[in-house]
């Protein structure tokens, strides 16, 4: 019955578009260290796909539900990590060709383990250690604040989202950003 509602719910918005979108995800955008001498992570291709919709709410406002898929590229011997997105997104037109998007993101994050063994360096030699044998998800929420621009006919958009991590904390936050290519079809 529950079900039912949402699906009710859901369908009684005017629905304005569908939209597919590819891009990359960066996670711990500014923290997370990629050498030795301190430096952090700006930019990572981690290739991501998604669809949703855009049903018109009122005015200038729109709900842009979206579900999206990303799998990282660098990961460790034996893993393989992927990370399943679900986004509650409001858009607010600024103007014909720009909109502020803002909401929350349901994350699902994966590792898959492979099983075996893999070395590592340990000091001056490297000892073997055991891969995982079985998956592993993190589940978190995000708030999230961006923007998009459109061009040509409207039906092609440039979409970028920061999304805030521990945002009920003041100190520890971490961010990740999806940068991606918009195709809609209205």
């Amino acid at each position: 019955m529950k079900s039912l509602i949402i699906v009710m719910i859901f369908f009684s918005f005017n629905v304005h578009a569908a939209m597919v979108s590819a891009g990359s995800y960066v996670p711990y955008f500014s923290r997370a260290q990629i050498n030795t001498s301190g430096k952090t992570k700006v930019f990572e291709i981690n290739p991501y796909i998604g669809y949703g919709g855009q049903f018109h709410l009122a005015g200038n406002t729109h709900f842009l539900p979206e579900l999206g898929y990303a799998y990282f590229l660098n990961n460790p011997e034996n893993l393989r990590r992927e990370q399943i997105f679900l986004h509650y997104n409001f858009s607010y037109i600024i103007s014909d060709m720009f909109l502020l998007r803002y909401g929350i993101t349901n994350n699902w994050y994966r590792l898959v383990g492979k099983g075996g063994s893999e070395n590592l360096r340990n000091g001056s030699g490297s000892l073997s250690f055991p891969s995982p044998n079985k998956t592993v998800t993190s589940y978190y929420t995000t708030l999230n604040i961006g923007g998009e621009g459109f061009f040509g006919t409207k039906q092609m958009s440039v979409r970028f989202d920061l999304q805030v991590m521990s945002f009920q904390k003041l100190e520890n936050k971490a961010y990740n950003y999806l940068l991606t290519l918009n195709f809609y079809r209205f």
